[in-house]
């Protein structure tokens, strides 16, 4: 049987994953759109070659964009729940600061693997 705990820490290494993905495709989209536009002129491209994918590339890194956003509340209201039901929390990471929260003791990643 799972714990409070238990099923806490594995939404919490969820959650975590989901926002390192998603980052991620963020980052990846940019540089996508980096290689679209900063080396069509070197490959002997016109303008027009590809702008209608620039623009459909724009278009889903605003509704990646978006969904952090909301992913970022999520996390927020999944935070301010555990402290209503007094799920204990930690802040995971030695390189990821987050800011100063009420009954969050500070972790390092590897102690919460």
């Amino acid at each position: 049987m799972q714990t409070r705990t238990d099923f806490a820490t594995n939404a919490a290494r969820r959650l975590r994953t989901v926002e390192h993905s998603l980052d991620s495709a963020i980052a990846d989209s940019s540089l996508l759109l980096h290689d679209l536009t900063r080396h069509r002129a070197e490959a002997g491209f016109a303008v027009q070659a590809g702008h209608q994918a620039v623009l459909s590339i724009h278009a889903a890194q605003a509704a990646l964009v978006e969904a952090r956003t909301q992913l970022v509340a999520a996390h927020d209201r999944l935070y301010r729940e555990a402290r209503a039901m007094r799920v204990p929390l930690t802040n995971v990471g030695p390189l990821e600061d987050k800011p100063d929260r009420p009954g969050v003791t500070q972790a390092r990643a590897a102690e919460a693997a």
